[in-house]
């Protein structure tokens, strides 16, 4: 018992520091607007771009959601929409929506390709068909306003060497247990981590939210055939950029994700799925990942020594989790309703570890109905 009262105390402390530190990073980050003040957007000369969305089945809200990516206050873009399926049930509502457009849509159907990540063989497609230079890609899920382009545009022209812009993504509004858990998830775990490692190994990674990249990075990387084989392509493109020598960014925009009503079971799955991607592209990061379960830990602390200073410490720990909970509602969230979510962080806390534990158990992960073996290095395989 004493070397497990030692062991929990290690790992209470390093996740505590953990904690503290990446609220530095949060408040850090959101502290500099970076280059994108109204004043700049006015004065830059904005080149084309070209909004690539691989598209499968019907999102919530998949009107609303593509349309605010065709309702773009910039003077040049085209939006294009990829399907693998030609009898998709999404293909009449792009159709709607891309007659109502004020920017140039396109509508690509192809099964063609090799590789067993379809939204990778999506976006090829797409590529292929694209007239600009620039290239935007974002999930299917994902909603924007009308200074979306302008601002990553911006964020990429402020560095000669700019690999990647991508951004960071919220739950603003969820709808159902399963989507807040989500979207706490995503306030208060994802987005720490993603500040954490820009701050001590710089951004060698992208999100699939947004990235907006050059045709001739994506080339120069071997394009998407080159990572058509990868669960985490996001991870991919940022990860071989930042090889080649290039600067990746997070935007200061942060997107609003759209899941609609998601259940517990969707919530754990897809959790699942994004902890063995990580797992498998970056072992020995996703290890030391544990050491951010310090709620879990400091309950496993109090069984062990029952005392009124244990139980201190797990007050501390809560106190930390909803100090940086706070912080990112101001930073990011900005929607009030949100904070009604606030009483289910502990039981998110317990499900996270637990999915960490469990994400160390097989490699099977579930992706727009379908079922795949994750390998090492991140590559999936079809079961």
């Amino acid at each position: 018992m004493t070397i497990l009262y030692i062991i929990l105390l290690i790992l209470i402390i390093l996740g505590g520091l953990y904690a503290i530190f990446s609220l530095v990073c949060v408040l850090g980050f959101f502290a500099n607007p970076g280059p994108c003040k109204n004043h700049c957007l006015n004065n830059l000369k904005f080149p084309g771009v070209s909004i690539l969305k691989p598209l499968k089945g019907l999102d919530p809200w998949c009107a609303e959601n593509i349309a605010s990516f065709c309702n773009q206050d910039y003077p040049c873009h085209e939006v294009l929409f990829g399907f693998r399926d030609p009898d998709d049930p999404a293909i009449p509502i792009v159709r709607a929506v891309a007659d109502l457009s004020p920017c140039d849509t396109h509508l690509v159907v192809s099964s063609l390709g090799t590789g067993t990540n379809q939204k990778v063989l999506n976006l090829k497609a797409l590529a292929e068909k694209a007239y600009y230079s620039m290239l935007a890609l974002s999930d299917s899920d994902m909603v924007v306003d009308r200074y979306y382009l302008k601002h990553i545009v911006a964020e990429f022209l402020s560095n000669d060497k700019t690999g990647i812009v991508t951004s960071l993504y919220k739950i603003s509004s969820p709808t159902s247990l399963g989507s807040a858990l989500e979207s706490l998830t995503i306030a208060v775990d994802f987005i720490p981590s993603v500040l954490v490692a820009r701050c001590l190994e710089g951004v060698t990674f992208g999100l699939g939210a947004s990235i907006l990249i050059s045709k001739d990075a994506l080339k120069e990387i071997g394009g998407f055939d080159a990572i058509a084989d990868h669960l985490a392509d996001d991870y991919q493109i940022g990860f071989r950029l930042s090889r080649k020598g290039y600067k990746n960014i997070i935007s200061r925009y942060v997107i609003e994700n759209r899941v609609g009503p998601m259940g517990i079971t969707n919530y754990l799955g897809h959790q699942l799925r994004w902890a063995r991607t990580y797992r498998t592209s970056r072992p020995l990061g996703f290890l030391g990942y544990g050491i951010t379960h310090i709620f879990i830990f400091s309950l496993l602390f109090f069984c062990v020594k029952p005392t009124v200073a244990s139980a201190l410490i797990i007050g501390l720990v809560l106190g930390l989790r909803y100090l940086l909970a706070i912080v990112i509602y101001r930073k990011v969230i900005k929607t009030r309703g949100w904070l009604k979510s606030l009483f289910l962080l502990p039981f998110k806390d317990i499900f996270s570890f637990f999915i960490w534990l469990w994400s160390f158990i097989g490699s099977r992960v579930s992706w727009k109905g379908t079922s795949y073996r994750v390998i090492a290095g991140g590559r999936m395989i079809k079961v």
